[in-house]
């Protein structure tokens, strides 16, 4: 219901003289950011589930075995 009420909301205020009206795009320049920014959020997104599941870091003077090394 808080929902629906909420989409209401925001539908008459777009379409009010408080807002703006949508207008679709007409440009190429704007599918391509679009698809530009999409493939790098994409990549992004990769890269760092991929580095979070499999670090790869195996050198022995590594920062995080110094870190991790016990002083006693």
């Amino acid at each position: 219901m808080l929902l629906f009420t909420l989409i209401q909301q925001v539908s008459e205020f777009s379409t009010s003289s408080e807002g703006r009206e949508y207008a679709p795009p007409d440009s190429l320049l704007y599918y391509l950011v679009l698809i530009g920014s999409s493939i790098i959020v994409l990549g992004v997104v990769i890269f760092a589930v991929k580095w979070f599941v499999w670090p790869g870091e195996q050198s022995e003077d590594h920062i995080k075995r110094k870190i991790l090394k016990d002083e006693s």
